[in-house]
């Protein structure tokens, strides 16, 4: 009788340690599953905001929320890509070009311009929203790539001087004086 209790008390455990076994399997692959899901929510999130500037033309509607859509999509998933150096500064450098370069829409309008002129005028913003677009893609299918968004980001950030040198503009501030980081 011992032996048999002994026997059914070694098969016992061993079913609940696979039982355990398997049920953490589960629990990380769900935690997985979790954590991508919350990585493809703030990738579509930037992607949408993106979109919503793609053929979107700044002189028949204000391009503000389209912008600040943009800058909070991309602060929160550069809030969660910490290890990703760099994409916070490249995404705010997009954002400043797409500013830039709206506004060069705008200043270029002038009423009665044809389809053609004004097709022209948003050719540069277009293009821009498009190009983000696909960069955006390709960070989130290959990964990180330290030297392509600090190229990038130098990039965005002449075109932008470029557009303001070529108008006559005073260029974005850079930082705000009265802000300083907590210690």
């Amino acid at each position: 009788m011992d032996i048999a209790a002994f026997v059914i008390s070694v098969i016992a455990v061993l079913i609940a340690g696979l039982g355990t076994a398997l049920a953490n399997k589960r629990s990380k692959e769900a935690l997985q599953e979790s954590r991508k899901a919350v990585t493809t929510a703030l990738w579509s999130a930037l992607q949408e905001a993106v979109q919503r500037l793609v053929a979107f033309d700044p002189t028949t509607e204000p391009v503000g929320e389209r912008l600040a859509n943009l800058r909070i999509a991309g602060i929160e998933l550069a809030d969660e890509y910490t290890d990703w150096e760099g994409l916070d500064t490249w995404l705010e450098a997009e954002r400043v070009l797409g500013a830039t370069l709206a506004r060069q829409v705008m200043a270029a309008a002038k009423p009665g311009d044809s389809v053609d002129q004004r097709l022209d005028n948003l050719d540069p913003f277009m293009s821009w929203a498009q190009a983000l677009s696909q960069n955006l893609r390709l960070f989130r299918r290959t990964g990180y790539d330290k030297a392509a968004l600090s190229k990038l980001r130098e990039n965005a950030t002449g075109l932008t001087k470029d557009v303001h040198k070529k108008h006559g503009w005073e260029l974005p501030p850079t930082s705000n004086p009265r802000v300083a980081p907590l210690d």
